[in-house]
């Protein structure tokens, strides 16, 4: 049984007023308790096994996840016509993926939701994790693009290979489409990826990208088999058709308006606004290339206290590639350690946007996609795992502290066990990024 003892603990929702003692025994919480200098609750534990860490009054929450992700993404150099998944071969993508999974856990996130990856590397890095092969982060498995011929992920010229062998896989027809979904679940996918619409940041601007029966299909046969589903959409009539179909995830959703947000709140939809890509096209002078206009950007940004009013259950992750570094000199959407936090202080300008709000879109409600009931990360409550950082200073008082993990960060705790531990001196358990 571990205590940590004198944490001042943001639970996922809310600061605790004080400190207090929380409890783990195995992998999951036991208790939360206002401090007390005797041990708190009778532990199943032998003379000894018991451990008491205490924090001095430190940050204690919940480890963060990151909900639109590509691991596998990392100096994208594709020639003309070629996709992520082609450009490096499946060992060189698999080995980026597991530095990613390295890197994450250095900046505080215990958990990622993948949005489509090459050679199903969520699958196999979360076996490998699973397998105690490697250090890294609770996953939420995505696969593929599924797409259908022709789409927004192939327009290549016509005398080369539309389909991508990594990253996209096509199929025409609902039944077609069902069985791609049904094979993804079989290999170990958790979620199904589609290309809904065009649009945030993808050239040339397509309305519709797959027919309303081939979205139904897909919908159905992921949700028979315990999966989820996710779409690329911007325009509001595909937005508003996939919440509908029971997409659960909308990733972009740059025509969100009040009738979307609606629709969202009823259905229970999940929203990764994702603005740190728009941001940085513009900032590098690539919007006009990319079809993404300093107006869109600046209606998603004014949506999103409505959105949170509302009760939308708003997520954190951004396309991370680092595509970007050869413009930016510190690419803010590079795999390195940092900056997956620096998007709480990006959005904590925007009126209404609390820091306590912010850190609850990547940790209670990312928690709420990540697993499925029962399980529960994303909180500090009895019976969830034990997905832990321990930060030093007040993230609450400056979100810029989770940018700046080697500054900060002093414990990852995932599944009950120590990741990271900077909290004594000379402590070997620290991991090492290349």
């Amino acid at each position: 049984m571990v205590t940590l003892t004198n944490a001042k603990v943001f639970d996922g929702w809310r600061t605790l007023p004080g400190t207090h003692d929380v409890v783990l025994r195995k992998n999951r919480i036991v208790s939360i308790e206002p401090s007390s200098p005797e041990p708190h609750g009778e532990g199943d534990v032998a003379p000894g096994d018991d451990l008491r860490v205490d924090l001095e009054g430190r940050y204690l929450l919940p480890g963060l996840i990151t909900c639109h992700l590509h691991p596998d993404f990392y100096k994208l150099k594709m020639a003309a016509g070629e996709r992520p998944g082609k450009e490096l071969p499946p060992g060189v993508m698999m080995a980026i993926g597991v530095r990613t999974c390295r890197v994450l856990l250095e900046s505080g996130f215990t958990g990622y939701a993948g949005a489509a990856c090459a050679h199903d590397i969520d699958v196999q890095l979360k076996l490998a994790i699973a397998e105690d092969i490697i250090p890294g982060p609770r996953i939420r498995a995505c696969g593929h693009h599924i797409g259908t011929t022709g789409d927004m992920n192939n327009q290549s010229h016509w005398w080369q290979a539309q389909e991508t062998p990594g990253l996209d896989l096509l199929a025409d027809g609902p039944d077609a489409l069902r069985a791609l979904v049904r094979a993804e679940i079989g290999r170990g996918v958790e979620t199904i990826k589609i290309m809904a619409s065009a649009g945030h940041g993808i050239p040339g601007r397509v309305t519709r990208n797959i027919a309303r029966d081939e979205i139904a299909a897909i919908v159905d046969a992921a949700h028979d088999r315990g999966a989820k589903v996710r779409a690329h959409v911007a325009d509001k009539a595909m937005i508003l058709e996939c919440i509908e179909l029971g997409v659960d995830i909308i990733d972009h959703g740059d025509d969100i308006d009040h009738e979307v947000i609606e629709a969202m709140v009823e259905a229970g939809t999940f929203w990764v606004p994702s603005l740190v890509y728009l941001w940085s096209l513009l900032e590098v002078g690539l919007g006009r290339a990319f079809g993404v206009s300093r107006e869109t950007y600046d209606h998603v940004r004014s949506m999103i206290p409505s959105a949170q009013e509302a009760g939308v259950r708003i997520l954190t992750g951004d396309d991370y590639s680092g595509f970007l570094r050869h413009l930016i000199t510190d690419d803010p959407l590079d795999h390195q350690v940092g900056n997956y936090g620096r998007e709480f202080a990006f959005y904590s300008d925007i009126d209404g946007l609390t820091p306590e709000i912010l850190l609850s879109w990547a940790t209670g409600n990312a928690g709420q996609l990540l697993v499925d009931p029962p399980a529960r990360v994303g909180v500090i409550e009895p019976g969830a795992y034990a997905d832990l950082i321990v930060v030093d200073g007040d993230p609450l008082a400056d979100l810029s502290l989770l940018s700046r993990p080697d500054e900060s960060l002093k414990a990852v705790m995932r599944d009950g066990a120590f990741m990271i531990d900077r909290l004594s001196e000379g402590s070997p358990r620290t991991l090492v990024i290349a």
